[in-house]
């Protein structure tokens, strides 16, 4: 008899109009929610939104770094892995020939002897 009640009490506490827009599945389950918590409809779908705002802002990233992403992967999009290898490898050699230099000019200024030029000695 209880049951019948809380049922009843379930029942009344959803419009009409409101389980007409949720559908029969998802009013059965808000129903469902209802009985076993024993919050009204109004709490329960706060605490879904609640819910789904926290999801949210941990599955999206930040649209900055969303951007940057995007802005990354488009660069290489039309070039082949042949070709990205090479202009990678280039960039590579680059900053290390810079870092060479800097520790030239760092070596000449502090009044150490510059490196010997390789030399060709052959051996006949």
């Amino acid at each position: 008899m209880a049951r019948s009640t809380l049922n009843q009490a379930v029942d009344a506490a959803i419009p009409t109009g409101f389980s007409s827009f949720l559908g029969v599945r998802r009013t059965a389950r808000l129903r469902r929610v209802m009985r076993q918590t024993g919050l009204p409809a109004s709490e329960i779908l706060d605490l879904a939104l609640e819910l789904l705002d926290i999801a949210s802002q941990r599955i999206a990233p930040s649209p900055i770094h969303r951007t940057a992403i995007g802005l990354g992967a488009a660069r290489w999009r039309n070039v082949s892995a042949e070709e990205r290898s090479r202009l990678l490898r280039l960039a590579a050699q680059a900053r290390w020939a810079k870092y060479r230099a800097g520790d030239e000019e760092a070596d000449q200024g502090s009044g150490a002897p510059p490196d010997p030029a390789p030399t060709s000695e052959s051996s006949d």
